[in-house]
């Protein structure tokens, strides 16, 4: 007898062994104890997840003959006995209750017209004929309207099963008459359990992380799983006669980029290391690697980092133990806004490859442009600790303490070198004045700004008068206790500290539009700076709920990013300002409508006259 391969050796025949699947055996098994079958099916999903062996076994049981006579085994077995001679029949591929065909070879008209012709005769044995057809989807549009009125009004023994890959093919009209399974993707566990299973019959030993890549490979799929362990048989048994799997042979034989090659990407990352990143591309060139795959195994990669820094666990990983652990130890390097614009730059590379004819200097250099995201950092625990870590604000507060007559000569010294900074770490000229006199100083402060400079604090306000809810727009100019601090103790440095902030606002927010912060900017813009305390921490007010949660949960990382664009060292506090909230809430369309039809004459008049309406 010829060899028959493990996928059709070891193909399910109950429904019992079918894997991962029981939300529809258990269905269709009710579905016979209570006498409710119908006329029509489609199975949908994944290749090889047991569509058309669901078909098989579920046309094998419903003609099954101890089912139609046994009760109590129907009751509590529901499965095909495979000893009566239905069963047998079926088997031995004699039944002639079951009609199997493939619509990819039979997708005219005429065939079927052909099958409509053999609808009309019944069963010879048993009480249904079953017509499974597979890729139904490749029918064409003639032969699915053709099929219609058979599909709608049946003959009482015509059973039509429908597997298809590609459920959106199928018409409305012909999905509405049958009802809809849709087959899920088996686990990765499920998979490495069966073909164990399949290596102890077989007596053959396997390495767990051998079965695990297996199943990887086979990506959900158990027919995909079984026909990669027939072929990795064939190649990891030796003529000694060893008969066992091994991981490193199973590796050799799929071209399984290993994940030791990952970790090193991410090392090189973390220690800037431009050589070794470059000794990665060369190993990928050497060994035969398409780079296409290395790139979509190295997105993984980052998306298990993206996985530890999001769940604090690496349960979604599919991976052994060690790797796992080895993947909490190193998510620490990269923080998760580096990983995501390593995993864009990765995907645009992906896509951008494919048109280019030098694949291996294009890979490379995404490689190093890696590094340049990275920015050659230790881990993100230090960059956080550096960022908050409280530091003694700017020499400034210092003068204060001095008198007016030596404030000045101080001042005149590092005169030269403010202008080429963006943000001067000694507070500006206009504090001296705010000691003398604090009255005039809160108006002098705005009329001592440069040209070009934005006056952050109230662009809301200037705008106002452009939106629907003008006349109840607040001012968005800073506190009362903002203001008023200049005269205290501080000596004025917060203030100047905060007019400094303000005058780069945009600038700030054109970073971290550039860094992929959108999310962030757009919370920003429904905040206004109040205040800035003399060791740096910077209040922010914010009028909207939602954006106050998801600022005051991002904290950390806006202090980071302030603190490296203003080079301060600057935290943040954000709290929520519910008068505002109130205050500057969007009407709703048909509020606005209704108050226009009350205050404005022309739109009185045409509401009476015509009869007018808000069409929205």
């Amino acid at each position: 007898m010829s060899y028959q391969v493990i996928a059709r050796k070891y193909r399910p025949s109950r429904f019992a062994d079918i894997t991962a699947q029981e939300h529809i055996t258990g269905t269709i098994q009710n579905s016979l104890r209570m006498g409710r079958v119908g006329h029509g099916y489609i199975f949908s999903g994944l290749r090889g997840v047991g569509k058309t062996t669901a078909a098989r076994v579920f046309a094998k049981a419903v003609n099954c003959q101890r089912m139609i006579d046994d009760p109590q085994y129907l009751k509590e077995v529901t499965e095909p006995c495979g000893e009566c001679e239905s069963c047998r029949d079926f088997e031995a591929g004699a039944s002639l209750n079951i009609s199997e065909f493939d619509a990819a070879s039979n997708n005219s008209v005429d065939d079927i017209r052909m099958l409509r012709e053999n609808v009309r005769y019944g069963p010879q044995k048993g009480r249904y004929r079953v017509y499974i057809i597979d890729e139904v989807h490749m029918l064409s549009t003639a032969a699915f309207n053709a099929f219609l009125k058979t599909l709608e009004e049946p003959p009482p023994h015509a059973i039509f099963i429908f597997a298809t890959t590609e459920l959106h093919k199928i018409p409305a009209t012909i999905a509405s008459r049958c009802q809809r399974f849709n087959f899920k993707r088996i686990p990765l566990d499920r998979i490495q359990g069966q073909l164990q299973q399949i290596c102890d019959a077989e007596g053959i030993g396997a390495d767990d992380d051998a079965l695990q890549l297996i199943a990887r490979k086979a990506q959900g799929s158990m027919r995909d799983a079984q026909s990669i362990l027939d072929q990795v048989i064939a190649f990891a048994i030796d003529s000694e006669g060893e008969r066992s799997i091994r991981y490193d042979k199973v590796s050799d034989l799929l071209s399984y980029i290993d994940d030791d090659h990952f970790f090193m990407v991410t090392d090189a990352i973390a220690s800037a290391d431009a050589a070794a990143m470059l000794e990665v591309a060369g190993m990928v060139n050497r060994n035969g690697y398409d780079e296409q795959d290395f790139l979509e195994k190295l997105i993984e990669h980052f998306r298990n980092f993206l996985i530890i820094h999001n769940l604090r666990s690496s349960k979604l990983i599919e991976r052994p133990d060690q790797v796992r652990e080895r993947y909490e130890h190193d998510a620490r390097k990269l923080t998760p806004e580096e990983v995501m614009a390593m995993t864009d730059l990765l995907m645009q590379t992906q896509r951008e490859l494919k048109f280019y004819a030098e694949h291996q200097f294009r890979f490379e250099l995404a490689l190093l442009k890696l590094i340049a995201l990275g920015e050659g950092t230790a881990t993100a625990d230090e960059k956080k600790k550096s960022a908050s870590e409280p530091v003694a604000p700017p020499a400034a507060p210092a003068a204060p303490a001095k008198s007016k007559s030596t404030r000045k000569p101080q001042q005149s010294a590092p005169e030269p070198q403010p202008a080429a900074s963006a943000v001067p770490p000694v507070p500006p000229p206009p504090a001296p004045p705010a000691a003398a006199t604090p009255k005039p100083a809160s108006s002098e402060r705005f009329a001592a700004k440069p040209a070009g400079t934005i006056d952050l604090g109230s662009w809301k306000q200037a705008f106002s008068k452009f939106g629907s809810n003008a006349d109840q727009r607040v001012s968005t100019k800073p506190s009362a206790s903002a203001v008023t601090s200049s005269s205290g103790s501080t000596g004025g440095v917060p203030v100047a500290v905060l007019e400094q902030l303000r005058m780069e606002w945009g600038r700030f927010l054109e970073h971290l539009t550039a860094k992929g912060l959108q999310v962030m900017v757009s919370h920003l813009h429904a905040s206004d700076l109040m205040a800035c305390s003399p060791d740096g921490l910077v209040e922010l007010g914010c009028c909207r709920k939602f954006s106050y949660e998801e600022l005051h949960h991002d904290a950390d990382l806006l202090a980071r990013e302030m603190a490296d664009f203003y080079k301060l060292p600057l935290r943040v506090n954000v709290r929520y300002d519910a008068a505002r909230d109130a205050c500057t809430r969007e009407k709703s369309v048909f509020t606005m409508f209704q108050e226009l039809s009350e205050s404005n004459e022309v739109v009185r008049y045409l509401i009476k006259e015509f009869g007018g309406e808000l069409v929205y």
